[in-house]
């Protein structure tokens, strides 16, 4: 993380890709084969481009941005997809936060910040 400010992006990305999974995974579960609408896909792509803006190297696929509206995925291919930025995000919060004194902390330009947070582990996404 370079800023604080992106300590506060990533939180709220964090908890809207969650959302989604937890939304796209009861869709999925009634018709997989099914397309998403343009209006939930543009809301998702929107908290992808802002991940991925934030994860750089660390995204799940570097070839892969958002999904394409014209070419509508199906529900079981979003959840593939947001499932594996899950684990990136997860991935990523653990590589930048760092436990002292029995408490968590961000970790801003590689430094311990002022931002207390949990453990990663209490923020791996939990299927429903």
């Amino acid at each position: 993380m370079d800023t604080k400010e992106d300590v506060w992006e990533f939180e709220k990305l964090e908890q809207q890709l969650h959302s989604f999974l937890t939304e796209i995974s009861e869709l999925s579960k009634k018709k997989p084969n099914d397309a998403l609408n343009k209006f939930k896909l543009t809301f998702i792509n929107a908290t992808l481009v802002k991940l991925n803006d934030l994860l750089k190297d660390d995204r799940p696929f570097q070839d892969f941005e958002i999904f394409d509206v014209d070419d509508l995925p199906s529900n079981s291919d979003v959840i593939v997809i947001l499932s594996q930025y899950a684990a990136a995000t997860n991935r990523f919060r653990a590589n930048n936060t760092t436990k002292k004194s029995y408490e968590w902390w961000w970790l801003v330009k590689g430094k311990i910040s002022d931002l207390q947070t949990e453990d990663p582990e209490s923020f791996k996404y939990q299927p429903r």
